[in-house]
């Protein structure tokens, strides 16, 4: 059993020990802060893709020249002026198309030139009363648009393996209902390209859907690593064999030559206790059990000299002495 094993193997486990709960608890700590450290990127980017949709919702739509890949109305317009073909001909006007993207559709094209950068952070727009089949949510997002709607909440993330996965919650505005409201009533274009089978019948403050945000996560040695340094794992070495070394040297060697010596006085034997030089407010508390050792010592001879005069024998009578009795 451990009681039995020596004062410095004793404080060798319980250092080690104490260390370990150290560690455990520094475990919990760092992968609490890191995540927070995660989540507030995720809420970063959230913020950015939220800001823009607001940027382009004020506006209604936004419209770009001669982009037409992804669009919600086209409007050509003669404002381009060539040069004529003839030499010292008139100039002439070309036709210069338009095409005008939603908050939603610029967001969503602003998320696939994200997800083809070199930013670690992406993110997408989906709901489950999607539109767009591209924006069809994961298995993750669908957990996520549950949660917000059944508890409404702002927010909602996991730590998944590899990523922390964020969500924050989006709502219907007023000008957004113009294409989500009634099917009926909606522009034309986004009935064409969607049809009319999801993404309506919205009204305004409904949950619209979430900012899907996923950050990868590193293995967490990788994390640890990058706070703790290797000359700072060396002074938790050299801290324990400091204290290792002084419970050695200051307390068990004191000990056991005062054990060795307590033996030695037990069986009638000179012994040094060590107790020359030590002042009786001394602090110490092994040289308080010295002087003690000390005084016990002291109590025994003379108690012993007082047994052996008792037990020393009388002088026998003289005749004189007899006869005056």
């Amino acid at each position: 059993m451990l009681k039995t094993r020596s004062i410095a193997t004793q404080f060798a486990v319980v250092f080690i020990l104490s260390l370990a709960t150290l560690g455990v608890a520094f475990y919990f700590i760092l992968d609490r802060v890191y995540h927070n450290q995660l989540k507030s990127q995720a809420e970063t980017v959230a913020d950015n893709v939220d800001a823009f949709g607001s940027w382009v919702a004020q506006y209604g739509r936004v419209w770009v020249k001669d982009n037409d890949k992804s669009y919600l109305g086209h409007m050509p317009l003669l404002q381009k002026t060539v040069a004529s073909g003839d030499a010292g001909a008139n100039s002439a006007l070309a036709a210069v198309n338009f095409y005008s993207k939603n908050p939603a559709l610029a967001q969503r094209e602003y998320s696939e030139v994200v997800e083809k950068s070199s930013s670690h952070a992406k993110f997408r727009m989906t709901s489950d009363n999607f539109m767009n089949p591209v924006n069809k949510p994961d298995a993750f997002e669908e957990r996520a648009l549950a949660t917000v709607k059944q508890s409404k909440l702002k927010e909602y993330y996991e730590v998944l393996p590899g990523s922390l996965r964020y969500a924050r919650t989006l709502y219907h505005k007023k000008s957004c209902i113009g294409c989500h409201g009634d099917p009926d009533s909606a522009p034309n274009d986004v009935k064409v390209r969607y049809g009319t089978e999801r993404g309506f019948n919205f009204k305004e403050g409904d949950v619209a859907g979430i900012i899907s945000v996923r950050v990868p996560t590193k293995p967490f040695l990788d994390v640890a690593l990058s706070v703790i340094a290797p000359w700072q794992i060396a002074l938790v070495v050299v801290a324990f064999l400091v204290s290792y070394f002084f419970i050695r040297f200051v307390v068990v060697r004191p000990i056991q030559h005062l054990t060795a010596a307590t033996a030695a006085i037990s069986v009638g034997e000179e012994a040094d206790l060590g107790v020359e030089g030590l002042s009786e407010g001394s602090s110490n508390e092994l040289h308080q059990l010295a002087l003690a050792t000390e005084r016990l010592r002291t109590s025994l001879e003379m108690a012993a000299k007082l047994v052996r005069m008792r037990m020393k024998p009388s002088a026998p009578a003289t005749g004189s002495d007899s006869a005056k009795s």
